[in-house]
């Protein structure tokens, strides 16, 4: 006889709170084309974010608060559900796209698509994820 899981075993609190806050705060910003169009500008334009130089005096870049929303939901994505990680082949030169498998060991996948900077490549990931989060919530 097998017992069925339990909710805390199958991570449902999380995962309900986590849908809910998806469909609340996150799909509202995404699915508005021109905030959709905004956060993507404003993610082109600096993907990382930069911490303020303090020797030099110049301010950090901080991403606005619609940007973080979407930011913080994109990497909550848990590692077995195709998670996307910047690889770095050739330092300055080459980043590509990795999916790790979920599965500690196992080698992550690279993509073919190659990338002259991290900051490139951290975009493209960003955008993949906005594209699937969209798919996945499509009503």
């Amino acid at each position: 006889m097998t017992k069925d899981k339990t909710g805390v075993q199958l991570n449902q609190g999380h995962t309900s709170t986590d849908d809910y806050i998806t469909r609340k705060y996150v799909l509202p910003l995404l699915r508005d084309e021109k905030m959709r169009n905004k956060l993507i500008e404003e993610h082109r334009a600096c993907p990382v974010g930069k911490a303020p130089a303090l020797h030099k005096g110049q301010p950090g870049v901080e991403h606005s608060k619609e940007l973080r929303t979407v930011l913080d939901k994109l990497r909550r994505q848990p590692m077995a559900v195709k998670k996307y990680i910047t690889v770095c082949k050739k330092d300055f030169e080459d980043y590509r796209i990795g999916i790790v498998s979920g599965v500690r060991g196992q080698p992550v996948k690279i993509l073919e698509e190659s990338f002259s900077s991290e900051e490139a490549c951290e975009h493209a990931i960003f955008l993949k994820r906005v594209v699937e989060l969209l798919e996945r919530y499509a009503e």
